[in-house]
């Protein structure tokens, strides 16, 4: 996939016409999902360029900073679920107070016309752009006619009888509703980090850890233990991560920790990528590291019988 990270170093001009959707698309969610898989429809069917137009940072962060959310994807985990969507073509604008001031319709001569020289528009029933997010699906309409491009609205998508939006997949994270968060996303929670030095107590009960640290800005789900997948050096692992404070030993700072199966060396200052499969149990403060270590034996039997490991291993 290629991106850009400068509007100004591409020649949309020379795309003719392209086929554009454009959004936050915090977490790539299964609403998106349908977005992005009808814009890769209408580009083939057309034989134009399908380009995927993204926001950095988030458009609240600049308008309402103190309202923003934490995030479900950093932009490096948001551009390799595109990636694995099949877009081609990705664009990130940067969101600054000067974009943020374009009224909709300056932000369709400008933007749309005048930089990204559309020729289609695919975009969800709730689309809303310009200052104070006054363009809505209405205006869309209005302006596709006057200039002669061709827009589709993509309908709401629900699971279970629930609105698919990124707002609500955040609640559930928080909520510890992981596996209906799981369900809404339509893919794993990805969390990445760097690993930094622990206090090397689970490798004192058996169980070494990989403390992480983790992108500001960035939604960790509610406290607990999860079962994830672990990339790390071109390898994918399987492991148990904890997620929030370790009362055992006095330590109240909430954190994230995985302990990789089968990874026998230590690893120093690397990036880590976490594919959170789902949740095990909740915290718990034990009586003594004893109880600790025998409950993580219980999580690694039942993590790896989820992930149909012979757990004698």
């Amino acid at each position: 996939m290629h991106v850009c990270f400068d509007i100004r170093k591409v020649d949309f001009k020379a795309f003719e016409r392209p086929v554009l959707t454009l959004g936050s698309f915090d977490g790539v969610h299964l609403g998106h999902q349908a977005i992005i898989k009808r814009l890769l429809e209408k580009s083939k069917e057309k034989k134009r360029k399908g380009v995927v137009v993204t926001y950095e940072p988030h458009p609240q962060s600049v308008v309402a900073p103190h309202d923003a959310p934490n995030l479900l994807t950093t932009l490096e985990e948001k551009l390799a679920l595109l990636e694995e969507l099949g877009v081609e073509e990705t664009l990130v604008m940067n969101f600054d107070h000067r974009l943020s001031e374009y009224s909709a319709e300056e932000f369709v001569e400008k933007i749309l016309l005048g930089k990204l020289n559309i020729g289609d528009l695919v975009v969800g029933y709730d689309h809303a752009f310009g200052k104070n997010r006054a363009g809505k699906i209405e205006l869309l309409k209005e302006e596709a006619s006057v200039y002669n491009f061709d827009l589709e609205v993509i309908p709401a998508l629900y699971v279970e009888g629930i609105r698919v939006s990124s707002t609500r997949i955040r609640k559930k994270l928080e909520a510890g509703e992981f596996a209906k968060a799981i369900a809404m996303l339509g893919h794993s929670y990805h969390l990445s980090g760097t690993v930094i030095r622990g206090k090397g107590r689970g490798k004192g009960v058996g169980y070494p850890t990989l403390n992480l640290e983790i992108p500001s800005g960035k939604l960790l789900p509610q406290d607990g233990v999860y079962s994830v997948r672990v990339q790390l050096e071109g390898k994918t692992y399987v492991g148990m991560m904890y997620v929030g404070p370790k009362p055992t030993f006095g330590d109240y700072t909430r954190s994230v920790e995985v302990h990789v199966f089968g990874l026998e060396k230590e690893v120093g200052d690397i990036k880590v990528k976490l594919l959170v499969e789902s949740w095990v149990r909740e915290p718990k403060k034990f009586a003594d590291s004893q109880h600790l270590k025998d409950q993580l034996k219980s999580d690694e039997k039942k993590i790896k019988e989820m992930f149909r490991i012979d757990h004698s291993n």
